[in-house]
């Protein structure tokens, strides 16, 4: 012994192994478009930023409150006038930045949508959005002005209510509004899919195909819903563009995400993530207040609002985005495992890469920051050594006993 600890190596990514699955020239297509997309997520966040900050920094909580103040008395009336006002300022921000990304996603020929119906899309997700986010916000002023000490618990698991309530109701109410769900029209993948889902133990109502063609050359497919809104969702560029097995594949990784609880785990975490926010809001919001010499619940205040939830949402993610990156890796795990086709998983995801324009290599710092997934280079490697250990792996006797 020398004196000295060794840790075991780990495996290298076999990255010519990796590309060799994609096509080259959608990798330097790619390569160039997620650079572009990487630029315009971080200057989105900046201005949304500064745009707060603005509101903040040039006196916009005692204006905004004088202003509410002489149109309404009602808190509820002046609550929703700031929302409207700061709000859709920061939709205003953010739609400014999606448009820059839909003229790299048209050049790049990712965007299958013009320019009207892309438009009517960001002014319905503005309406959805802004209907859940008054919701909140009025909620939470409501304790505010009910002067309750434990206000901040209440507003931490009301946000988690509203989570909840929105994944029941989404696959009927809301998706519908994007996209147009019909049932999967070929009985033998129909057939198969609800195999799978059986053989996970996610019994699924029903597979519905959607138009995503409509809107972008990318391909997807999920499970949405709780309960009995639950179905398997599967994108027509997934259907017209994957094997069976591949497609199998992609399902079998979002299967995982139920056998394993994901979603219950996804409210506990988000959960904890809201109570601690709120505690520390609670704590600051009486200096808060002071400073600008207004009630803790007057409307003038939510720039402020809104400015600490980004701050803290940049805090927190890399935390979460880890705890959801293990996540994926296991259903990863778990997709190779329930089909036994690594490979054909792998390639999934090789088409996964061509066929969305991902970066198959993204820098470090954009995987902490924003990346829920592990790179998918790191992803279809896993896939592919899973793969080599399963044809390495001693057979089972033909009888059907342990080895």
């Amino acid at each position: 012994m020398n004196g000295t600890s060794q840790r075991p190596a780990v495996p290298e990514v076999d990255r010519q192994a990796v590309e060799a699955l994609c096509d080259p020239e959608r990798r330097a297509q790619a390569r160039a478009y997620a650079r572009v997309a990487r630029r315009l997520s971080l200057a989105s966040v900046i201005a949304l930023g500064l745009y707060l900050l603005a509101w903040v920094g040039l006196g916009g909580p005692v204006w905004l409150s004088q202003w509410t103040a002489r149109i309404t008395p009602w808190l509820w009336a002046r609550v929703a006038l700031a929302f409207l006002l700061v709000g859709g300022g920061a939709w205003l921000v953010d739609t400014l930045f999606a448009a820059l990304g839909h003229v790299w996603a048209r050049r790049f020929g990712q965007s299958t949508q013009d320019w009207e119906h892309w438009l009517t899309d960001r002014i319905k997700a503005g309406l959805v959005l802004g209907v859940i986010g008054l919701i909140l916000v009025e909620g939470v002023y409501a304790l505010l002005a009910s002067g309750t000490d434990t206000w901040w618990l209440w507003a931490a698991l009301g946000a988690v209510g509203v989570q909840v309530l929105l994944t029941v109701v989404s696959p009927t109410l809301i998706a519908p509004l994007f996209f147009r769900f019909t049932p999967l029209d070929d009985p033998d993948l129909r057939a198969r899919f609800l195999r799978l889902a059986q053989e996970a133990g996610v019994p699924a109502m029903d597979v519905y195909r959607f138009d995503m063609s409509r809107r972008t050359r990318a391909a997807n497919a999920a499970i949405i819903g709780l309960g009995r809104t639950r179905r398997i969702v599967v994108a027509d560029t997934l259907l017209e563009a994957f094997t069976p097995d591949e497609a199998e594949g992609v399902l079998a990784h979002e299967l995982a995400h139920h056998v394993h609880r994901d979603i219950y785990w996804q409210v506990l975490i988000n959960g904890l993530v809201m109570v601690v926010a709120f505690r520390t809001l609670a704590a600051l919001w009486p200096l808060v207040a002071a400073f600008w010499q207004l009630a803790p619940a007057d409307p003038g205040l939510l720039p402020v609002l809104g400015l600490f939830f980004q701050g803290y949402g940049l805090l927190v993610a890399p935390v979460v985005n880890l705890w959801w990156r293990q996540r994926e890796s296991l259903a990863d795990i778990f997709a190779v495992a329930i089909t036994g086709k690594g490979r054909a998983y792998a390639r999934a995801l090789a088409r996964l890469a061509d066929q969305n324009l991902i970066d198959l290599w993204p820098p470090r710092w954009y995987v902490v920051l924003f990346g829920s997934h592990p790179p998918l280079g790191e992803r279809i490697d896993m896939a592919l050594a899973l793969d080599r250990e399963e044809e390495g792996s001693p057979q089972p006797p033909s009888d059907g006993g342990r080895p």
